[in-house]
This record gives structure tokens, sequence and C-alpha cells, in this order.
């Protein structure tokens, strides 16, 4: 059994808090944390998923991650990992 184990390809399953993050929590973590984003409201931020290159997708990802980092992150983020 062991050498069976042994053999099976492995994986490091992980993910990216920032990538979890949904466009209507965002927006309501940027205002309750009184953080800028160029945004206007969640339908905005959702559009902003539609990357097309590089750089947009960089620029979501930053955004999403500056409203993460002033406060602790609610549970409501961790509930959409589980």
């Amino acid at each position: 059994m062991q050498s069976f184990i042994n053999g099976l390809p492995k994986v490091e399953p992980h993910l990216h808090i920032e990538g979890t993050l949904e466009p209507e929590l965002m927006f309501t973590l940027a205002k309750r944390n009184a953080i800028a984003i160029p945004f206007n409201s969640p339908a905005e931020v959702q559009t902003a998923y539609q990357f097309s290159n590089l750089q947009s997708f960089l620029d979501i990802y930053y955004q999403g991650a500056d409203v993460l980092i002033h406060k602790p992150i609610p549970s409501a983020l961790s509930l959409l990992v589980l």
C-alpha cells in the first residue's frame, strides 16, 4: 500500500484569498474600510474581472488585496473558501 501511495501523482492544492473575493464582498469591504477603489458598484467590479491581459488582471488582483489588508478579514470571506 505504501508503494502505491508513493507512486501517486502529488499536487499542492492552494488558493490566493484575493482570487476568492466576490465583487460584492470586495465592494462592501472597500466601503466599510474607507478604501478608495475605482468602481461605483459591484457590477463595475464584475466587469473589471473580464480582464484581457496581464496588466488588467494584476490591477483587479491588487485592488482586491488592498481591501483585505486594512482591517481583519471578515468571517464571510473565510466561509467563501470552505
